[in-house]
């Protein structure tokens, strides 16, 4: 069992390496003010997450090296300095300021609005690439519902 947790141990650092540096480069590109605004949402939305996963992957590295009975001083330096690093990204990108919003478009008065569309059972859209709120897995080109048939359809 000890050498499982060694294992472990040592596939966890790297990932949480990993982690911290893509964190890293979301926090940048925040504390840049990088002029896309692609590139600005998705730091601002996977900051979060990449920091947090950082984090885990530190515990379970911290944990699978106390329970290879591996754990020293020393050996926990390491993990800290990177929990503490992922936590000051996550913390700092959080208290930057904030790009002004921009100003909204003006609308003549006079331009008659449409009713909205009856309301109908269908399936709510998917998000696709023209809706910028999209998540990245997202992929619309990839529509099985129409194709599919038999007992897991959708239909």
């Amino acid at each position: 069992m000890t050498a499982f947790m060694h294992d472990v141990a040592r596939a966890a650092l790297p990932v949480a390496i990993g982690l911290l540096v893509c964190a890293a480069a979301a926090a940048a590109v925040r504390w840049s003010r990088f002029d896309d605004a692609q590139a600005q949402r998705l730091a601002r939305q996977y900051l979060e997450p990449l920091s947090t996963w950082c984090l885990v992957a530190l515990a379970t590295h911290t944990l699978a090296l106390g329970a290879a009975g591996e754990a020293s001083v020393l050996s926990l330096v390491l993990p800290l300095a990177l929990g503490a690093a992922a936590v000051l990204v996550r913390t700092a990108a959080d208290s930057s300021p904030r790009p002004a919003p921009a100003e909204p478009v003006k609308r003549h008065a006079a331009t008659p609005t449409a009713p909205p569309p009856p309301a109908t059972h269908a399936p709510p859209a998917t998000p696709t690439a023209a809706h910028p709120a999209a998540p990245l897995w997202a992929d619309p080109a990839d529509d099985e519902s129409a194709t599919r048939s038999g007992l897991w359809s959708r239909a």
